[in-house]
């Protein structure tokens, strides 16, 4: 029996380089993408060698048409147009105030975590349709509840939760499978890709103590031992093997308490408690003025 056929997109590290390993575990062969692959292999080498037929490693630019078209003809040669499921899991957070933010670095982070994810999806949608297969969105507990200093990457993720449960109900008549996985904060290369905007640490900013407060907190946070990514990685593959699975998947202790605090407080008391708590990390303030 052929084996199932996974592509993953941003496996460079964090939760697309788990899911690597975790999928050739489970006997998936796997496309793992990343851009400029070509010069980043060695960082696969070790599955390389004990997956060597289930493991195809490829340069994808998601934001790129030319290198969206070369992994759907990459498909087709290879693995017979085969997509049993698609993880779009490459993106990056860009933080700091809108005002300190460029033009350019808004549409870049639109352009990667949204429309790159888009775009790949209508690429591959023929495979996954002919497959009946699974769609699985990295989404974040900002997808659904955002934070001061965060305002285009929420923006990315929150527009993600609207894509996919519309082309959820879309391609449910057709067998397909859309899911999102919205972790929390997890040990994982993200802090370190993250930006900044530009002038987010400008002397003459009108945030510049919104900025380091939260630069402070970010960095303190860090120090910790963290929360391995163990649970996303079993969440991505539990939602591409369940024969029904959820179509919300929520990861982590602090995404489960924003989603329970969202659903049990009324909206003025939960208003009120962020604005107190965003108070005392951003401003360094005790309470809320």
């Amino acid at each position: 029996m052929t084996s199932k056929t996974v592509l993953i997109t941003g496996c460079s590290s964090g939760f697309g380089y788990g899911c690597v390993n975790a999928f050739l575990e489970q006997g998936f062969r796997v496309v793992a993408t990343l851009r400029d692959a070509d010069t980043r292999k060695e960082l696969f080498r070790d599955l390389l060698n004990r997956y060597e037929s289930h493991l195809y490693v490829a340069s994808l630019d998601v934001t790129d048409g030319e290198e969206r078209k070369s992994i759907a003809n990459l498909l087709e040669t290879k693995f017979g147009g085969q997509l049993d499921c698609l993880i779009n899991n490459a993106g990056f957070g860009l933080f700091g105030a809108l005002e300190d933010t460029s033009e350019a670095q808004i549409r870049e982070q639109i352009e990667i975590n949204l429309m790159g994810t888009v775009f790949l999806t209508r690429q591959l949608l023929p495979f996954i349709r002919a497959a009946k297969g699974r769609i699985i969105n990295m989404s974040s507990v900002l997808g659904y509840m955002a934070l001061p200093l965060s305002s285009m990457y929420a923006a990315s993720k929150f527009a993600i939760e609207g894509f996919s449960e519309s082309l959820r109900y879309e391609l449910s008549s057709h067998g397909v499978k859309v899911c999102i996985v919205e972790p929390g904060g997890f040990r994982t290369r993200f802090a370190d890709n993250q930006r900044w905007g530009e002038d987010a640490f400008n002397q003459n900013s009108a945030y510049r103590t919104q900025t380091d407060n939260y630069s402070a907190f970010q960095n303190k946070q860090r120090t910790g031992a963290g929360t391995p990514p163990d649970a996303v990685i079993k969440a991505c593959v539990h939602l591409a093997t369940a024969r029904c699975p959820p179509f919300r998947v929520r990861c982590g202790n602090d995404a489960q308490m924003a989603y329970f605090l969202q659903c049990l407080l009324p909206s003025r008391f939960l208003d009120f408690l962020l604005n107190t708590m965003f108070d005392r990390v951003f401003h360094g303030r005790r309470g809320h003025d």
